[in-house]
């Protein structure tokens, strides 16, 4: 069963956030709740996908990725600064200091810590003196549920910059609710032993496998603004639909691609399995990953110099580096220049040329 939230929770956090800026049941009606705000205050448990479409909305509509919960303000740019700078790391070890580091900077304060050990390397969140707004500091529940879910991004996120390995590699987690605590249906996202009324939140990790260099970087094309990963949390609850296809795991993997999905950690997501297991089996199929994601840019390109646009245009649309870049790949793949492939479709290249 999907993971779900207390709606009776989320509504009062919308309302602290939103005040008078924002038009909630406008918000609300958009991703599906007709109702508005009231129709949310009376839905009981909801998707904890909707929160985190609701949580994204506001987060963009305030230009503020804390989405008011707290007394000081970041803008959505300044999250996508600092998982630019993430996005650097060589393993996840190096993701899991960076991160604290930044977010501590971010934050102005000292909330984030790192514990580092012979076997296990622990990202410690402690939120007890975080500059939370009255509302939220004076409700214990808000609190709690507001930690609950950002220790969740903040291991979605971990899992994304290190390309599945913070999915291998977590071992526990330490939650600051007490086991009994009312309304935590939520906290059934997690697959491993979970730690009940600690001082602060903890994602412990296998340090041997965290600490293993990353050969998969994110390569060109890849989406890794704060946006994107709002999106990958959100299908993190909505994947699984592969598991009964019976399609090859190459056809479903080359579908997934299509549909925007360009990291090996999200397509092994939605197809049920490790990352490690997507590679064995496509390999079996005499398939790799990364050769997908080049032929799906590749039929994109043609897509797109068939429609008649220009061939810089279209290189930067996909991410490569240059025009030689694209050149290379198109070259490889297609056994002409995406010159050649436009002059071999006539049509379009009159429209190209009435077009100057």
């Amino acid at each position: 069963m999907t993971p779900r939230a207390n709606a009776r929770l989320i509504a009062p956090l919308l309302k602290a956030a939103a005040g008078d800026q924002l038009d909630l049941n406008r918000l609300l009606s958009d991703l599906g709740y007709e109702d508005g705000l009231a129709g949310l205050e009376t839905s009981g448990l909801i998707p904890l996908s909707d929160y985190y479409r609701m949580q994204r909305d506001v987060a963009k509509a305030l230009d503020d990725i804390t989405v008011s919960l707290s007394e000081r303000k970041l803008t959505y740019r300044t999250g996508d600064y600092v998982v630019e700078q993430l996005a650097r790391a060589r393993t996840l070890v190096e993701a899991i200091e960076g991160l604290a580091d930044y977010f501590n900077m971010m934050h102005g304060g000292d909330y984030n810590s790192v514990r580092v050990s012979s076997s296990r390397v622990t990202l410690v969140i402690d939120d007890s003196s975080f500059p939370y707004t009255p509302n939220i500091r004076h409700d214990r529940q808000l609190a709690h549920f507001i930690g609950d879910t950002v220790l969740i991004q903040v291991h979605c996120l971990l899992d994304s910059l290190s390309q599945g390995r913070a999915d291998d590699a977590l071992r526990r987690v330490g939650m600051v609710r007490s086991r009994s605590e009312p309304e935590n249906d939520h906290t059934r996202f997690w697959g491993v032993p979970v730690l009940w009324s600690r001082t602060a939140y903890e994602l412990v990790y296998d340090y041997d496998v965290a600490s293993r260099y990353l050969p998969d970087l994110p390569g060109p094309g890849l989406d890794l603004s704060l946006s994107s990963i709002f999106a990958r949390v959100i299908d993190r609850f909505e994947s699984g639909a592969g598991q009964t296809d019976q399609r090859s795991v190459t056809e479903q993997t080359r579908a997934l691609i299509s549909d925007g999905l360009t990291l090996q950690c999200d397509v092994a997501r939605k197809l049920g399995v490790s990352v490690a297991t997507l590679r064995r089996r496509l390999a079996d199929e005499g398939a790799g990953f990364r050769d997908l994601i080049n032929v799906s840019r590749v039929d994109q390109a043609k897509a797109r110099l068939s429609r008649g646009e220009r061939i810089p245009q279209v290189a930067e649309a996909l991410g490569y580096s240059d025009i030689r870049a694209f050149n290379r790949a198109f070259k490889r793949h297609e056994g002409m220049t995406p010159a050649a492939y436009q002059r071999s479709n006539p049509s379009k290249m009159s429209e190209i040329v009435h077009s100057r």
